[in-house]
């Protein structure tokens, strides 16, 4: 299709021209995202130091152990690819319930620091808050538009952008993320894996014999209390799959453009000061000054 020009016919057929009519609202919402999206990357950027907080050292190793089955230890980290330390982020800030009260460090940062977000954090905060980590299924695509997924445990539909970053994504794939949902607002939280197609229908079955024994112990439980307990059960089943599949394709979703190599990470603080460092890396921000791959408190400054 040809560009549409400022004073040609609209094309919504209001005989009115382009400017008047559709443009208008075309912009409003082209602006209204815009700022959306920097907002995400804002809240996104305080929870991230917000975790990196003295109080919550203590909390590394025990998640650790939880999500990695103790197959890594935190000294081994940099043994680690930086998309695996995001993963593991996104469940420690997210999943993870701290020693001290069971809660989760983005309900303490809530609880916390929400006075000072600007209500478009707190709106974005609070879905970003309740999304759970689940596998979801792509049943449509729309070349450069959308993406239709399915939670394939919670039987829920949800549509995201389809960006250049997730060209080759097809219908009938099977990704491992985090969707946060606010009204139409719907956006992945951090990143997402693409499960190879070969071990798709192993890693569902997995899943529901884990969810069949939960609800032995808790005959009441449901997929979102299972999925926001136990999420760190999709690694578990991933690490099985080391030697026998090549990596996973690690997808940002919310980037202009694919990357070959994966942004580095930041690791929970020890004492940088957010202004030396760049914070962990998620999609939509800019690299800063390179440091080491991961910072682990206590041994990097």
């Amino acid at each position: 299709m040809s560009k549409i020009g400022r004073n040609d016919p609209c094309p919504c057929g209001s005989g009115k021209k382009y400017k008047y009519c559709c443009l208008k609202e075309e912009t409003t919402g082209k602006s209204e995202a815009m700022s959306r999206d920097r907002a995400w990357d804002t809240m996104t950027d305080k929870l991230l130091d917000f975790s990196r907080q003295p109080q919550f050292a203590r909390e590394l190793e025990s998640a650790s152990d939880i999500y990695w089955n103790k197959i890594y230890t935190i000294e081994q980290v940099n043994d680690l690819a930086p998309t695996q330390i995001m993963d593991f982020l996104d469940w420690y800030v997210h999943d993870y319930p701290t020693a001290a009260d069971g809660r989760r460090i983005v309900e303490i940062f809530s609880e916390q620091e929400a006075p000072a977000l600007s209500t478009q954090e707190r709106d974005l905060l609070q879905a970003d808050s309740e999304a759970l980590f689940s596998a979801l299924e792509v049943t449509e695509l729309e070349e450069g538009k959308s993406i239709g997924l399915l939670d394939v445990f919670q039987n829920l539909e949800a549509q995201v952008r389809h960006t250049p970053s997730l060209q080759g994504i097809e219908v009938g794939h099977l990704l491992l993320a985090r969707l946060a949902t606010s009204g139409e607002f719907c956006r992945f939280s951090w990143i997402s894996t693409l499960v190879p197609p070969e071990v798709q229908d192993d890693l569902k079955n997995h899943m529901r014999e884990m969810f069949a024994a939960a609800q032995e112990e808790h005959y009441q439980a449901s997929w979102a209390q299972f999925l926001r307990d136990r999420s760190y059960l999709f690694n578990h089943f991933m690490l099985k799959l080391r030697g026998e599949l090549g990596p996973p394709r690690v997808l940002l979703p919310y980037q202009t453009e694919s990357e070959d190599e994966p942004r580095p990470a930041v690791l929970t603080p020890s004492d940088v000061e957010p202004g030396e460092r760049p914070s962990v890396l998620v999609p939509g921000q800019q690299e800063g000054k390179r440091r080491p791959t991961v910072l682990v408190p206590g041994r990097d400054t």
